[in-house]
């Protein structure tokens, strides 16, 4: 396949999983795309970085508001402009060859595989851990940025006000005041939990601090922050095998499982709401886990070859 064959199919798979009504096969099978060929994530990754810096430009020049449909409320993406449709490859390829696409930095892309952990070292003493299913991207220049794209991470980090880390994602940019904080992307949510220090969320905008022991959530569809009390000890238990929840549905549930585990975890339609409250230890023995968690969750555990599913 050509290169330009593989950018094709990335900007179809960011168009297509970029729409709220995306399916759980829809990422399923995008997933399965990914993992076919390593050159298949860095194409998407380009894509990734050429929509960000074109939605931006586009966002900020006079002719933008023009493109939009009279019909349509609120920010819209530079793919779903029908003004720009017809110029879409064109543009994203053009931004692709652009070297102003992370002016001054220089990012180095690490993964994980879900039921994979790893740990970078940065080069100030601070500290990065990786939990499984993770894209993180570090600024090699400054060791100070990081860019989660999904997945979750705890950062450690050495406060210094001159210079302070920033964490970016789609959602928001959090910024450290001397901390050590867990922040966890899910489909279109962002979870930020403080052990020690503060951070503070979009700092040229909202300004909003989270302190120790508190738990700020928001989403692309909605970005002010919802705080909450969190315990510290449990910030990042997924490093011990723990994972603790607080009236959250049993589908977040199963995305955290996954990425602990290493297999698929599927909720059914009618339990996906469902609230939970408590904590989890993820055992290696996974027959006992399930069965725990089938007393737990008060759920039937069924495994396949390729998953396994909760259902009432």
């Amino acid at each position: 396949m050509t290169a330009e064959a593989r950018l094709d199919e990335a900007l179809i798979w960011h168009i297509r999983l970029s729409d709220q009504g995306a399916s759980t096969d829809d990422w399923a099978a995008f997933t399965e795309w990914l993992e076919a060929d390593v050159a298949n994530a860095d194409a998407y990754d380009r894509i990734a970085m050429a929509d960000d810096q074109l939605s931006h430009t586009l966002a900020h020049a006079p002719m933008a508001n023009l493109a939009q449909n009279d019909n349509e409320h609120g920010p819209v993406r530079w793919f779903q402009r029908r003004a720009f449709q017809a110029l879409a490859a064109i543009l994203v390829i053009a931004l692709l060859a652009s070297p102003m696409l992370w002016p001054g930095r220089d990012l180095n892309l690490y993964t994980t595989k879900p039921g994979e952990v790893r740990e970078i070292a940065l080069n100030d003493g601070s500290s990065i851990s990786m939990n499984g299913g993770t894209r993180l991207y570090v600024d090699n220049k400054s060791h100070r940025f990081a860019k989660l794209e999904s997945g979750e991470a705890v950062f450690t980090i050495r406060h210094d006000a001159s210079n302070p880390f920033v964490v970016e994602t789609d959602v928001a940019i959090l910024q450290d005041v001397g901390t050590v904080f867990n922040v966890r992307r899910a489909g279109e949510n962002l979870e930020v939990s403080v052990a020690k220090g503060a951070v503070r969320y979009n700092p040229d905008n909202e300004a909003v601090t989270v302190s120790s022991g508190k738990k700020l959530r928001a989403s692309k569809a909605n970005s002010v922050p919802v705080i909450s009390a969190t315990d510290p000890q449990t910030v990042a238990g997924w490093r011990r095998g723990q994972l603790s929840y607080q009236d959250s549905p049993l589908s977040e549930v199963a995305v955290d499982l996954s990425r602990a585990i290493g297999e698929e975890v599927v909720v059914a339609n009618d339990l996906q709401e469902h609230r939970f409250t408590g904590v989890i230890q993820v055992e290696k023995d996974r027959k006992l886990l399930f069965r725990r968690l089938e007393g737990l969750l008060s759920v039937r555990a069924t495994h396949t070859a390729s998953r396994w599913q909760l259902t009432s």
